[in-house]
């Protein structure tokens, strides 16, 4: 009897260990084919990921860099032709590109006169008189940006004769510099104050802008007449001026090859600050700013560009990608394997264009 007992409970614990053992093989097969399933899901997701990342290079709208944006057609060589519809600014152009030559003597620059004209006179044929603030700039090009080199203004009034549609210059008076400017342009415009002052952009509201829409048509003028693209202009010491009708993939763009210049410019005025802040109230909207500010001041870098400094390798490297719908990417190499990428969010606000986010 009691030999049976032991028997059975012998039996109970081989029964016993048998099915812990199977639970256990269970369980470690359970754990196998979770960690198989997880394995096989983080496969296909690297697989959609990718094939996500394939599927969104197609829809590329526009991909530039510096070197597509090379300008092989751009000549220095080739001078500015008036192509607009007034037909004394023909002549009057010519006559300062002259003046430029004389003035600065630099082969390296394309003269672009930029005339703005106040008033004509032409009652009398023999004495045509045309007023305005005759402007004349010198550009370099680097990528798709106008860098002026030199420049120069000029209030005051061209004289020209008409005959026979033949049309020429025959004199011009300019406002004298230092403290006879203002006497000296008022003797040119015959005692009229109010037409001093608009030539001379006193009390004239929304002048800077109507200067700037000027000043962009010529430039426009010399490209279409080349054959080049021109995105944008930009003087020593100010913001590069981004003309509105170029494609969002060039406009970041110039925005980050302006910041980047920015920040590499001899600080010789010490106002580096100051033309960056410039910079980015012209095409950021204030949130942005900012918050820029704040995420810069906890990283102890410039968010902006995510770098503390900026190297020949990011400008060299520097590239945007258009995604469509405002949204886009800039990347640059900084020196690691995977290099810098931002994604950028842009915006028409007020019928301007802005950049609303940065990630």
């Amino acid at each position: 009897m009691k030999k049976a007992i032991l028997n059975i409970i012998i039996s109970l614990l081989v029964l016993t260990t048998f099915i812990s053992c199977n639970i256990n093989i269970r369980k470690e097969a359970l754990l196998q084919t979770e960690q198989e399933n997880t394995e096989l899901i983080e496969t296909v997701e690297i697989v959609e990921t990718k094939q996500s990342n394939i599927d969104t290079q197609k829809t590329i709208k526009e991909q530039i860099n510096k070197s597509t944006e090379h300008q092989d057609l751009f000549n220095v060589n080739n001078s500015f032709n008036y192509i607009g519809d007034n037909k004394y600014l023909k002549v009057i152009t010519e006559d300062l590109i002259n003046i430029s030559k004389e003035m600065f003597d630099d082969e390296q620059v394309v003269e672009i006169p930029t005339p703005y004209i106040v008033k004509i006179d032409d009652e009398d044929k023999n004495n045509i008189k045309v007023y305005g603030d005759f402007w004349i700039y010198g550009y370099s090009l680097d990528g798709t940006i106008f860098n002026m080199e030199n420049g120069g203004q000029n209030p005051g009034c061209y004289y020209l004769k008409e005959e026979d549609d033949n049309i020429e210059v025959i004199n011009h008076q300019f406002a004298e510099d230092g403290s006879r400017f203002f006497s000296s342009l008022v003797e040119i415009c015959e005692g009229d104050e109010d037409l001093v002052k608009q030539i001379s952009n006193i009390s004239h509201e929304g002048i800077e802008e109507l200067y700037d829409e000027n000043r962009i048509k010529y430039i426009k003028m010399y490209a279409d007449d080349n054959n080049i693209k021109i995105s944008a202009y930009k003087d020593y010491g100010w913001p590069t001026i981004i003309f509105r009708d170029t494609t969002d993939a060039t406009f970041v763009y110039d925005f980050y090859k302006s910041y980047f210049d920015e920040i590499r410019q001899e600080d010789i005025l010490n106002d580096m600050v100051e033309r960056i802040d410039y910079l980015k109230s012209l095409y950021m909207i204030n949130d942005l700013i900012n918050m820029m500010e704040e995420k810069t001041m906890d990283f102890g870098a410039d968010m902006i560009i995510n770098a503390q400094d900026v190297t020949d390798e990011m400008v060299n490297t520097l590239e945007v990608i258009d995604y469509g719908d405002g949204s886009l990417l800039v990347h640059y190499d900084n020196g690691t394997e995977e290099g810098t990428s931002l994604k950028i969010q842009l915006e028409t606000i007020n019928n301007k264009r802005l950049i609303t986010s940065i990630s």
